[in-house]
């Protein structure tokens, strides 16, 4: 599953989501027979402007990997963000 979101940058950096460890394979979940994804992404620091900007990104890629039917939960990981 990571492989689908593996190539996208964070806003900031010219690292991976990945790279910088924000995104994991342990933070993705995938339910096929239920046909809903659920990704905890972990921010880089607390404070970060781009938080948004990262989910909407998750959100689009995935949008065009998967059939309209899956549904999409993306959240940031408790405690991880002010």
């Amino acid at each position: 599953m990571l492989n689908y979101v593996r190539d996208i940058r964070d806003p900031e950096h010219p690292y991976s989501l990945e790279q910088l460890s924000v995104l994991s394979e342990e933070s993705i979940s995938v339910d096929e027979t239920r046909g809903r994804i659920l990704i905890t992404f972990t921010p880089t620091i607390q404070h970060c402007s781009m938080a948004t900007v990262i989910g909407l990104c998750l959100r689009e890629k995935l949008k065009e990997c998967f059939p309209q039917h899956f549904k999409l939960d993306i959240k940031v990981a408790p405690g991880s963000h002010a």
